[in-house]
């Protein structure tokens, strides 16, 4: 994630989309902000304008899961594998996942506050049939890009 500011833009940044975060979440990118000298709005607007400038794959993309159970858990799972005659336990967690993943608007009872952010009417136009085109939520999908780029370790420079 760049830390520069954006470059001017011909318009005004007037249009805004907005996000929900919980407290710990905006506590969490309001701190990695201000260590990286950034407004949020602009962290926001970057981190879409970046992903939007990506070119996604339909291909389906490996991920790995650790989970922490007891041995009993860990019997209970290879036992319920078996018994739905999947090959492996992922294969066994996809398909319990499967109908949370066909549902089309997700929900949860989480208390939020919205966080503004801005873009020109360019950039706006750019980011909104980006998410139109993905089927993302404005409100929810910001978050999650923030949440993932706040973990990633910095890149080294110079190296």
């Amino acid at each position: 994630m760049t830390t520069k500011k954006r470059d001017q833009t011909k318009s005004i940044r007037e249009r805004f989309l907005y996000t929900n975060l919980t407290e710990d979440e905006y506590k969490r990118i309001s701190q990695y902000c201000r260590q990286n000298h950034i407004s949020i709005s602009q962290f926001f607007a970057d981190l879409l304008l970046e992903e939007a400038s990506k070119s996604k794959g339909k291909g389906q993309q490996k991920v790995t899961l650790e989970i922490e159970l007891t041995p009993a858990e860990h019997e209970k799972l290879e036992q319920l594998t078996r018994l739905h005659k999947k090959e492996s336990i992922g294969e066994f967690v996809r398909e319990v996942l499967e109908p949370e993943f066909r549902v089309q608007r997700l929900h949860a009872p989480t208390k939020t506050k919205h966080v503004r952010y801005y873009f020109s009417d360019q950039e706006h136009a750019i980011v909104t049939k980006h998410m139109s085109q993905l089927g993302k939520s404005p409100s929810n999908y910001p978050a999650i890009l923030a949440l993932r780029a706040i973990r990633k370790p910095a890149k080294k420079q110079g190296k």
